[in-house]
This record gives structure tokens, C-alpha cells and sequence, in this order.
């Protein structure tokens, strides 16, 4: 057993050019499922509170749990091996990110100190393997020595605020600790073409996994809101249907324009950084609208019609607009298709103009059951032009192009 040791601890090794392999494994599945608790509970606390503090909150607290996820699955796509020292790694991280969901719903409040130290075990561990993997690839040292130094930074403030007593003070180190770790990757983007020649293998499907972990959230919005509602009529049935709808189609219009098509993916490319970073306003426009489709199908007819759910109308239109002006700017940073289907200025400009138009919405003033009937609407525009392209083009009725 001690002559095969570098057969189950093994060195991290970069993976090459020729090294095309794309199937997530079963162990990534798993250690999404800690995440699916994670976006579960910040949804909940939004949900619970519709207005400008519990958005703040749910801000600052959904950044550093997605840039956790981010963090990881990079490393992954670079230096993923297949032994006991990688299983080991992975389940200190998930043990982080337990850690993070549990003290997440009052994260800013009650639990800060928790949510905050939590936070920098889990970069801390992603860090050691980071620094881990440079120790063994002497190549990728300019990429690993920046990372290592900034996370560093970062998880210094993050303890540190966990000791502030004046929550300015602790909040503003917070922030300052994420911008130093989102303004990292920036500083290695000429090492990294030098360094990471390979493409990325998974990163379309494992960002594709992550929307659906957050698209989950309208699923359970909707489900909570029917499980909540005291005495169910037509009316109730007829929200929870619309609910649905506007889940479905965020899933629709996201993986037919983007999620099944490749990212401009070469490595250290501002392009490939921008498609990456899109991704964060994205999903959080999604679980912001999840969180309140549970307010929209739960709620009494009274309540739906008052003025104290002005805050859950601008959070769903919100949410839902923010969502289709990701889907426009990540447009640009696709592989051009081959047919076009849609042609990408049109595309961008429908996406632009849906966002607009829900966004007029909470200024109409109108119930959030109508709310809903509009945002399907809009959904139902992208359905009809994306359906026609499709079955006026080549690959109708290929089963194996989706």
C-alpha cells in the first residue's frame, strides 16, 4: 500500500490541450446538493423580506456563496484528479459550505460572525489548493502566486470582520475582501492564455447545473405558496399554474439561446471572464424571482391587491428583467452558431426590450396575479421566435441536436 501511495494521493496535474474530457462527475453532483441548501435558505430570507434591507442582505450574502461555487469549479476544470486527496478536499469544502448555509438566512444579522468565518474556511481551503497545484506546476505559478497572495487578503478582512464590533466597519471589510477576489482573475488574464492551453472542458455544463440549482428556487417558490394558501379556490390554482409558467420559461429561454451553446473559450480571455461574471446578476435575478412566487401564489386576494406588496412587484419584475438583460450581454461572448437560428442583434434587442417592458409592469400598478399573466407573455415571445427559427432551419426534427 505505501509503493502505490501517488495512486491515491496524487500531485495535481494541469490539465492539457488534449485533455477534452466533459462528463461532470458524480462527486460535483453531490457537492452541488450543499449549494442547493445554501440558495434555498437566501431565497427564504428574501422571500420573508420583500424590500430594499432584505435585498441588500440577500446581496451581500449571495455573492460570496456563488464566488465559492466559482472559485471551485475552476480549479476543477484546471487540476480535478480522480484520488482520495481530491475527495478529501471536496468534502472540506462542502463541510464549509454547510457551515455557510447554516448561518446564511441571518447572515447580516444574528449570524454574521458564523456566515463570515465560514466563508473564509471555505476560501481558505480553495486557496491551500491553489497554492497546492502551483507547487506542483511550476508553469502555473504567475496565475497561482496571484491568486494565493489576493485570496489571502481576502480571507483576512473576512476574519477580521468577524471580530468588528461596528457593523460599517465589519460590512465594509466584507465588501473590500470580494472585490479583491473578483478583481484577481484580471490580473493573471496574459499568464493564464500563456498557461491554460486546454479549453473549458465543463464550464458550460457545470454553470448550465448551477442555473438549475437557482431555477429550482421558482419550483419551490410556487410549491410553498399553494402549500401555504388556507382555503384554495380557482383563483389560487390559476396563480400557481402562471407560477409555474414563468419558471418554465426562464429555463426555456436560458437554455435555448444560451446554455447549450459554447463559450468564446479561450483561456485568459476578458470574453470568457465576462461570460463567467454574467453569470452572477443572472442567477440572482432568477432566485429573486423564485422567492417571490411564493408571495404571489400564497398571498390573499386582499393582500395581493394592497400596497404593502409593492416591494414583492419590484423584486419579481425586478428579478425577471435582470435576468433577460444577463441573457442579452451574454450573448456576445457565444461561439457564433452554425446556422444562425436567430439572429443575434435581434435576439439581444427583444431581450432588451422584454426587460424594459416587465419593468413597467410594478408601475402599472397592476395585482400580481396580472403580473404574472404579463411576464409569461413575454416569456411566450421568445418561445414563438425561437421555435419558428428552429423549425425553419436545418437541424428540425435531428434528434441529436438540441
Amino acid at each position: 500500500m505505501i509503493r502505490n501511495f501517488r495512486r491515491w494521493w496524487m500531485t495535481p496535474a494541469l490539465h492539457g490541450p488534449d485533455d477534452t474530457a466533459k462528463r461532470v462527475t458524480w462527486l460535483e453532483l453531490f457537492y452541488d446538493l450543499v449549494f442547493v441548501v445554501v440558495i434555498s435558505r437566501l431565497a427564504h430570507h428574501l422571500g420573508t423580506h420583500p424590500d430594499v434591507s432584505g435585498l441588500q442582505s440577500f446581496v451581500l450574502l449571495f455573492v460570496p456563496v456563488w464566488w465559492v461555487w466559482v472559485s471551485g469549479t475552476y480549479y476543477n476544470e484546471r487540476f480535478e484528479t480522480f484520488d482520495l486527496s481530491f475527495r478529501f478536499f471536496t468534502f472540506l469544502q462542502m463541510l464549509a459550505v454547510a457551515a455557510i448555509a447554516a448561518t446564511a438566512e441571518d447572515g447580516t444579522g444574528r449570524t454574521v460572525q458564523g456566515f463570515a468565518l465560514s466563508y473564509a474556511f471555505a476560501r481558505l481551503i480553495l486557496t491551500l489548493m491553489w497554492w497546492r497545484a502551483g507547487r506542483h506546476n511550476v508553469s502555473v505559478r504567475p496565475v497561482t502566486n496571484v491568486y494565493v497572495a489576493g485570496f489571502s487578503v481576502s480571507i483576512a478582512l473576512w476574519t477580521l470582520s468577524a471580530f468588528v464590533p461596528a457593523a460599517p466597519l465589519a460590512t465594509t471589510l466584507r465588501v473590500l475582501g470580494l472585490l479583491i477576489e473578483l478583481g484577481v482573475p484580471l490580473l493573471t488574464l496574459r499568464h493564464q492564455r500563456q498557461v491554460f492551453l486546454g479549453s473549458a472542458r465543463k464550464l458550460p455544463e457545470r454553470f448550465g447545473l448551477f442555473v438549475i440549482i437557482v431555477l429550482g428556487e421558482s419550483l419551490v417558490g410556487v410549491t410553498n405558496g399553494l402549500a401555504d394558501t388556507e382555503i384554495f379556490s380557482g383563483t389560487v390554482l390559476l396563480r400557481f399554474f402562471l407560477g409555474m409558467l414563468v419558471g418554465f420559461g426562464l429555463w426555456w429561454v436560458y437554455f435555448d439561446n444560451i446554455g447549450r451553446r459554447e463559450p468564446r473559450s479561450q483561456a485568459g480571455s476578458l470574453t470568457l471572464l465576462f461570460w463567467v461574471y454574467l453569470h452572477l446578476p443572472l442567477v440572482m435575478g432568477i432566485a429573486a424571482v423564485g422567492a417571490m412566487l411564493a408571495h404571489v401564489v400564497g398571498l390573499p386576494v386582499a393582500e395581493l391587491h394592497s400596497g404593502a406588496e409593492e416591494g414583492v412587484r419590484w423584486l419579481l419584475a425586478g428579478g425577471f428583467a435582470l435576468s433577460y438583460l444577463c441573457m442579452a450581454g451574454l450573448e456576445p461572448t457565444l461561439e457564433p452558431e452554425e446556422p444562425v437560428l436567430v439572429p443575434p442583434l435581434l435576439s439581444v434587442s427583444l431581450r432588451i426590450a422584454t426587460a424594459l417592458a416587465a419593468l413597467l409592469l410594478p408601475l402599472l400598478h397592476v395585482a400580481l396575479p396580472w403580473m404574472l399573466a404579463g411576464l409569461v407573455a413575454l416569456h411566450l415571445i421568445h418561445m414563438v421566435v425561437g421555435v419558428r427559427a428552429w423549425f425553419a432551419s436545418e437541424h428540425a426534427g435531428r434528434n441529436d441536436v438540441h
